[in-house]
């Protein structure tokens, strides 16, 4: 696993000590999420985004339930022992399947997704069956439709304590080569705030204007990332 310096002083109120990071450093990897996570992904974030643009913890669930391979996260190495069955994207290990023994390492970065049949995300797609738990089998026509060949990114998040030291963008550099490698989708497809399309333009992102959703009463853009078709 890679061992990342610590390259900023962490604010002693943020509840993170210098222990926390196994003596300055850190063993990083990436892998899909599954709904063991659930509690880690809801409190990144929740301290992520503001109240009323961060998924519900139910919403998250519904999400890692039913669309978990097209979720993934990065985790920082706490347990002992080997992990086997990665390969290397870049300097970061990179996992195919969530596994069990994992429960100690701390998420610090997630993107969560569903699959849409529209090109661009709508509000639609970031809704969730109310009776998904009830009714599982039940066809539903908001959320994750299994058929769609967007992946529908709803959040790119990444825990407080390390923001802005690139972390989101290594996560959606692997991100984004494992979804066009799984050969089952044509695009990642995101809403982003103004300050944000550079960034995600720089990743390889095509911007199409304002978007027509309304979530959370923001002014939305539409982005997405094309895969090269064989």
């Amino acid at each position: 696993l890679e061992r990342e310096p610590l390259i900023r002083r962490l604010d002693p109120s943020s509840g993170f000590s210098l222990s926390t990071f196994n003596c300055l450093t850190m063993e990083l990897y990436i892998r899909p999420l599954s709904i063991k996570d659930l509690d880690q992904c809801a409190a990144v974030e929740s301290a992520a985004f503001p109240p009323a643009e961060a998924a519900t913890r139910e919403k998250i669930e519904y999400r890692l339930t039913v669309s978990p391979h097209i979720c993934f996260g990065l985790f920082v190495r706490q347990g002992t022992g080997i992990l086997e069955g990665s390969r290397q994207q870049g300097n970061i290990p990179v996992f195919t399947n969530a596994f069990d023994g994992s429960g100690n390492d701390r998420l610090i970065a997630h993107t969560i997704s569903t699959q849409s049949i529209s090109r661009v995300v709508k509000d639609e797609d970031m809704a969730y069956p109310p009776t998904w738990k009830t009714d599982p089998t039940a066809v539903h026509y908001i959320g994750h439709n299994p058929e769609g060949r967007t992946i529908a990114m709803h959040s790119l998040a990444v825990s407080p304590p390390y923001q802005k030291l690139g972390y989101g963008k290594r996560l959606m550099a692997v991100y984004t080569k494992e979804m066009e490698r799984t050969g089952k989708a044509d695009r990642i497809s995101i809403l982003t705030y103004d300050r944000l399309v550079p960034f995600y333009q720089k990743l390889g992102f095509t911007y199409f204007g304002k978007s027509q959703s309304e979530y959370a009463g923001v002014s939305w853009h539409d982005l997405a990332f094309e895969f090269v078709k064989a």
